[in-house]
Parts: C-alpha cells; structure tokens; sequence
C-alpha cells in the first residue's frame, strides 16, 4: 500500500524521506515511543462524521493540537460531528484504524471525504504522515498537500485550528 504513495511522490516530483518505525495507532503512543520527527510536524488524522447531513471529513492538524469537535464543526458549519467507525474507515479511505491520513487518496480515490487541513500545514514547513501504513512515517513540505489533493480532484479546505 505504501510504495502506491512513493510512486506518487515520484510522479508528482515531490521530495520525501520515509522513517519506519513502531506502530502508531493513536497521538498519544507518540509520547511513549518518542520518535524523532526532526523538527517537523507529525501529523494526526481524525475521521470525523455528521451523521444529519450524512458527510465525513478527514481532520488533519498537528499531533500536538486537540481536536475540538464542537469547534470543528463550528468551523465547517455542520451539525455534531463524531469519530467515524472502522467499518467507515475501511469503506471510505481504504484503511484501517491507526493509517488515516489525507495520503489514503491514493488507495480511495473515489471517496466522498471531505479533507479539512489545519492552515498551520499550508506553509514551507516539513510534516510528517502515515503513507497508508502506521509503521513508517513520510516526511515532505507541506505546501505540497494542496498539489496531491488537487492531482486527484479531492475536495479540500484549510481552516485555522
């Protein structure tokens, strides 16, 4: 699944550096494991669903940050949003629990998500995302997230967190 998203990069002519290491099923195993993401953002991706207007948004945003939902949802101007299952997870980017990430376009490219991007990842800074695997780590600037989204027509947006 994550050669897909090495191939990609290649193809799109994005610079990347891949880091394996242990699994990482949730923000906080990060905080055990210690992982040096040299500087750069780690990245934690939360599938989120307002169950009223049937619609699923991808939530990336720094690992450090916590996700309010009520917040989110403020912000998008939608009703309650919940976590996602995993049956939804596996349906609709391909993956299961611990892989999310806006790189799971690679594998679901027909998916009715909705990426929302924290605007702090829209700028030459390097972050850090599952490449459709919890057990590595793929590191590119971020002001190239708009340029994948967009080779695959995904519908995006970028709201400040």
């Amino acid at each position: 699944m994550e050669e897909k998203v090495y191939d990609l990069f290649k193809k799109l002519e994005i610079p990347f550096k891949v880091k394996v290491h242990p699994a990482l099923f949730k923000a906080q195993d990060n905080d055990i494991l210690n992982i040096d993401f040299e500087n750069g953002i780690c990245c934690k991706n939360l599938l989120l669903k307002d169950k009223k207007k049937d619609k699923l948004y991808l939530v990336c945003l720094n690992i450090s940050k916590r996700a309010n939902l009520k917040d989110i949802a403020d912000k998008l101007k939608t009703g309650r949003l919940s976590f996602a299952s995993e049956d939804e997870l596996i349906e609709n980017l391909g993956v299961k629990s611990g892989s999310a990430s806006l790189l799971n376009i690679v594998e679901k490219q027909d998916t009715k998500v909705k990426f929302v991007i924290d605007e702090e990842l829209n700028k030459d800074i390097d972050v850090w995302f599952h490449p459709n695997i919890n057990t590595a780590s793929i590191c590119f600037k971020a002001d190239k997230i708009q340029k994948i989204l967009e080779y695959f027509n995904a519908d995006y947006i970028y709201l400040d967190f």
